[in-house]
């Protein structure tokens, strides 16, 4: 994928302020967020079928790693359907909850030292800047998009728990 298509896909908030010019506190919750930018379909459909939507709008701080709608089309469409049944919600929860952190993580620069943290699966998840800002091995096309309660980090693929999921 070229830039110019990963910019135009994954967006999620204005460009940063003209020189001299401070950017303004974030006012929207992660939620709207996600949802203004137009490209979190799947995931906000997720949230909605889980009942996991208050971390999304409590006061946090949390972080996001999203996958946006090109993310979750890398499924296999069985799969995904098999996620958005009844009886797939406690997978499809457990899915949701490794891509959350009870607190803000900022992008990996690169040289930095990878960083572990723990997702509310409870699983480790690794910040590191080998190829580009990756979160284990998925890459993170839109690092450190702001919001009110905590960040958001635009990765291009689902990350699949190892534990329960």
């Amino acid at each position: 994928m070229t830039s110019a298509y990963l910019a135009a896909t994954t967006s999620v908030t204005p460009g940063t302020p003209p020189p001299g010019q401070a950017a303004a506190a974030p006012s929207r919750t992660l939620m709207q967020t996600l949802h203004g930018a137009g490209h979190f379909n799947d995931l906000i459909a997720a949230i909605k079928a889980t009942g996991l939507a208050s971390p999304f709008h409590a006061a946090g701080p949390h972080t996001v790693f999203a996958p946006n709608d090109l993310a979750f089309g890398k499924l296999a469409e069985a799969l995904r359907a098999d996620l958005f049944k009844p009886e797939g919600k406690a997978r499809l929860t457990a899915i949701l909850r490794l891509h959350l952190v009870p607190r803000r993580v900022r992008a990996a620069v690169p040289g930095e030292e990878p960083a572990t943290f723990k997702s509310l699966q409870g699983e480790d998840l690794v910040m590191h800047s080998a190829h580009g800002p990756r979160v284990n091995a998925v890459c993170i096309v839109q690092p450190d998009v702001q919001a009110a309660n905590g960040v958001i980090h635009v990765i291009d693929t689902v990350l699949m728990p190892i534990q329960g999921g």
